[in-house]
């Protein structure tokens, strides 16, 4: 059907039309139109000669399709929120097992926060994190990079660390981190203070998959303010990626690679590759701002 740029007068939308009271008729083919002065998007419009008054029945049965929708949507936003809330219960769990348990005592704790109120770190108030371990399971593996970035995109933090452990011949293959890359990097408790002061007074939080990096960052002595704002990209793009689980009853979560991809992010806009945390904070940091839809965040 060929495209027309031209003036829309009396020319609707099946939608406008239908909020008029009126539907297309039976077979009618409408003429697409520009929406936009770009013409990157184009609608199909009927003529007043091409409608006829519809029923309330009708007018309903139109407009279901479009109030499913906004109810998933609704459902959605829900149950996201019951999720976070969900997660930041648990996060306020472990942040008083830690406490109670790990070598780091509460002291030390507390001594960490003081430092992070009085250090440089505050004034970032959106922040995007990303880290790199040793393995899935926060209470037993380690930390190997750190990566923080301002909601402008200024390096803030990045850092290998070295592990106690030897290997990590699985994780090595996905994040290429190998022991050597590591040999002579500092341990995680020669950098929980510096870390701290930048993410302790941090309003807003950003990664992709966050509370897996926040799971880590706990266990290793990272203490996270309860009202600070945690936004996890992941989520809110497997909604926009519309992939659904039945199994899990939700939208299937995708790689940062995949929705860097969809946004069209270019990885050598950087110097680090992909899977790199540091270079994950950037590549986080554009796919939020597409969802997001602006084009600068607030530091």
């Amino acid at each position: 059907m060929k495209v027309h740029k031209i003036e829309i007068d009396e020319s609707k939308t099946a939608r406008q039309w239908a909020k008029k009271g009126y539907l297309p008729m039976e077979g009618a083919t409408g003429t697409l139109m520009w929406t936009n002065y770009y013409c990157n998007h184009s609608k199909e419009y009927f003529s007043s000669e091409q409608v006829t008054k519809a029923s309330e029945a009708q007018i309903r049965e139109f407009f279901r399709p479009e109030r499913e929708h906004r109810n998933l949507l609704e459902r959605e936003r829900r149950a996201k929120k019951r999720t976070e809330l969900l997660a930041k219960r648990e996060i306020e769990r472990k942040r008083e097992k830690i406490a109670e348990t790990r070598e780091i005592s509460l002291p030390y704790l507390k001594r960490v926060a003081e430092l992070s109120k009085t250090l440089n770190g505050g004034k970032y108030s959106t922040v995007v994190i990303d880290t790199e371990t040793t393995g899935l399971v926060p209470e037993r593996d380690e930390l190997l990079q750190v990566s923080i970035i301002s909601g402008d995109g200024e390096k803030i933090f990045d850092s290998y660390f070295k592990p106690n452990i030897d290997s990590w011949p699985a994780a090595e293959a996905v994040n290429h981190i190998s022991p050597e890359m590591v040999q002579d990097a500092p341990s995680i408790n020669e950098k929980i203070v510096e870390i701290n002061e930048i993410l302790y007074q941090a309003d807003i939080i950003i990664g992709y998959n966050t509370y897996f990096d926040i799971k880590f960052l706990e266990n290793s002595g990272v203490i996270f303010r309860t009202e600070t704002d945690v936004v996890d990209v992941m989520r809110d793009f497997a909604v926009i990626y519309g992939k659904w689980s039945d199994y899990f009853e939700e939208y299937k979560w995708q790689k940062l690679t995949t929705a860097a991809r969809y946004y069209g992010y270019d990885w050598k806009s950087i110097p680090e590759g992909a899977h790199n945390s540091l270079a994950d904070c950037y590549a986080t940091l554009f796919v939020y701002r597409k969802i997001k839809g602006v084009e600068k965040s607030e530091t």
